[in-house]
């Protein structure tokens, strides 16, 4: 199935908003719509209406005048509420039965892996958690602006839920808190948003692939994209290592946008999924860049494979896993 199976340097996927809404169009489980923050907005109705009428921010957009509010040092009332809500709309959401593109992502990459999400829904969480059936070591995930469905331990590296005891010392697992919009964002304030940037920067450091899936790098994350950057910089063999970038944008935004990003013309955009390398060659995406660069030849397709029913999805999988020895 595809090249051979080796282990090696890490492949770092980076998810924004953009991942949940491809994953989800037309809304979770139940139907109910999977918002960009943009469109927090519509989700929260009357109380965020309020308060930018009072507020009257000289700027567009949720991010932008949610960050422009809170550096007012007003209302902080009402930003604690509009918080509260935004926390209960996203542990309302649910995955759907059949499979989505979260479980393809987290099925499509190794232990050495890692995924590191911006969003606060329990999407990437509740997928781990129903492909961890799988035999073989699933990626590494990583909460950079906290989530709603992750819990861990402030003395203990456990990827828990909230309620959950520590493996190790019994301690019940603590849940981060939500990384709102604010004038300078500042990571260390909690420990395990700490904890997670630190771990992504030191895979960035040794990665030779990165994908950047549905993330903008807004404004109001300049301190993100710096760090991403002071991590992904410093990785070996700058000159053939490997970005992907999977966006609905246009192609020449997305390259001015990521710049600094990309090595040389090693780079890769798609607008979908499906064409993506760990789509195309799931769990092998690290002997797909080194087949390209070492002979000049892409490896073969594994995938993308693709059903409506988990269970086949599964059995497709410990297949694939089964010839990794």
């Amino acid at each position: 199935m595809g090249p051979p199976f080796c282990g090696g340097r890490p492949h770092v996927v980076v998810l924004g908003a953009g991942a949940s809404k491809a994953a989800f169009p037309k809304g979770d489980k139940n139907g109910k719509p999977v918002p960009l923050l943009d469109e927090l907005p519509d989700i929260i109705g009357e109380v965020w209406e309020e308060l930018v009428i009072d507020a009257e921010p000289p700027t567009q957009g949720f991010e932008s005048q949610f960050a422009w509010i809170r550096g007012t040092q007003k209302h902080n009332e009402e930003l604690s509420r509009i918080e509260e809500l935004v926390c209960q709309y996203f542990e309302s959401l649910e995955l759907p039965d059949y499979p989505t593109i979260y479980d393809y992502l987290v099925l499509g990459l190794r232990g050495k892996d890692v995924i590191a999400t911006f969003n606060w829904d329990p999407f990437l969480m509740l997928a781990y958690k129903r492909n961890s059936v799988i035999a073989g070591e699933l990626p590494d995930i990583r909460f950079l602006h906290g989530n709603v469905a992750f819990a861990s331990c402030a003395d203990h590296d456990i990827l828990g839920y909230p309620s959950e005891l520590c493996p190790t010392c019994g301690k019940i697992l603590n849940r981060g808190r939500l990384i709102f919009p604010e004038p300078e964002k500042d990571y260390t304030k909690d420990s395990l948003i700490r904890r997670d940037w630190e771990e992504v920067t030191r895979k960035l450091n040794i990665a030779f692939h990165l994908t950047i899936f549905g993330y903008s790098g807004p404004v109001t994350d300049y301190n993100a994209r710096e760090l991403l950057l002071d991590g992904w910089k410093e990785a070996p063999l700058k000159e053939a290592s490997h970005v992907e970038l999977i966006d609905v944008d246009e192609e020449e935004k997305l390259r001015n946008n990521w710049a600094n990003f990309i090595p040389f013309y090693h780079s890769m955009i798609t607008n979908e999924f499906w064409n993506s390398t760990i789509a195309r060659w799931p769990r092998r995406t690290e002997e797909y860049k080194l087949s390209a660069s070492i002979s000049g030849i892409p490896a073969e397709y594994v995938g993308p494979f693709r059903t409506d029913s988990l269970q086949e999805l599964h059995d497709w999988f410990a297949k694939l896993v089964e010839s990794e020895g």
